[in-house]
């Protein structure tokens, strides 16, 4: 895993916390999930079946959120 640092200002740390709370989430899974879910929309991460969490499969970060939702397979 890579860790990278990011530097948000106050509102925008505020606004995630937010977010991450609503959902029930740490921030740092918040935004691991928000750059997967980008990266996958704009084509840049294929999501398989198959790839162990981590490599391109879907974390426990977010099966709650595609339950009741089809995935796409490309």
């Amino acid at each position: 895993m890579v860790r990278l640092q990011i530097v948000l200002d106050p509102a925008e740390a505020d606004a995630l916390a937010a977010w991450a709370e609503s959902e029930l989430r740490d921030p740092r899974d918040q935004i691991r999930l928000v750059v997967r879910r980008e990266l996958e929309r704009r084509g840049l991460l294929h999501v398989t079946e198959d790839a162990p969490e981590g490599q391109g499969n879907p974390s426990r970060l977010d099966q709650n959120d595609r339950k009741g939702q089809s995935v796409r397979h490309d």
